[in-house]
């Protein structure tokens, strides 16, 4: 529950040449860096369905990568787990990246009834904003690890502020 915090995991920290990976990701569509971090995390997830949470539609269209969905392939793939897509993201949304970070997450919505047990997969967290609404929005309960490529140093767990 994220009242008592969802466990993250991260493949590195959010600083130096990780950092510029996952920008690669986000910004260039170079995926190798998901294949690293599919090897990185893949050894500490459960086995049960991961659920990407998806990019805002313009930025899927503008930069032709959604990144969790790219990790949560990989991984899906290591692990032996469905990918599931079931969270639906608005067309568009204010940009988060190294922006301010204290705006509600808005826009994602669920596409179709959730199983008992998920992994939830986002690319970089630096406040968990977005994991603890994908996780409200789908049901706390329901989320056995939330996992994503980079973490700010200070992010370990998920919990409400």
């Amino acid at each position: 529950m994220l009242g008592s915090g969802v466990r993250l995991i991260s493949a590195f920290e959010h600083t130096g040449p990780a950092r510029k990976l996952v920008h690669d990701l986000k910004y260039r569509g170079i995926t190798r860096y998901a294949d690293l971090v599919a090897r990185v995390v893949a050894p500490r997830v459960p086995p049960v369905p991961l659920v990407p949470i998806p990019r805002v539609l313009s930025r899927r269209a503008k930069y032709g990568v959604d990144p969790a969905y790219e990790i949560a392939v990989r991984v899906g793939s290591i692990v032996g787990q469905p990918v599931l897509d079931l969270l639906s993201a608005p067309l568009h949304a204010s940009r988060r990246a190294g922006g301010d970070h204290s705006r509600q997450v808005a826009g994602l919505a669920v596409k179709h009834e959730i199983p008992r047990q998920i992994v939830l997969v986002d690319d970089v967290v630096t406040t968990g904003a977005t994991l603890i609404a994908a996780a409200s929005l789908v049901g706390e309960d329901r989320v056995s690890v939330a996992l994503a490529a980079n973490a700010a140093s200070q992010v370990s767990s998920l919990s409400r502020r």
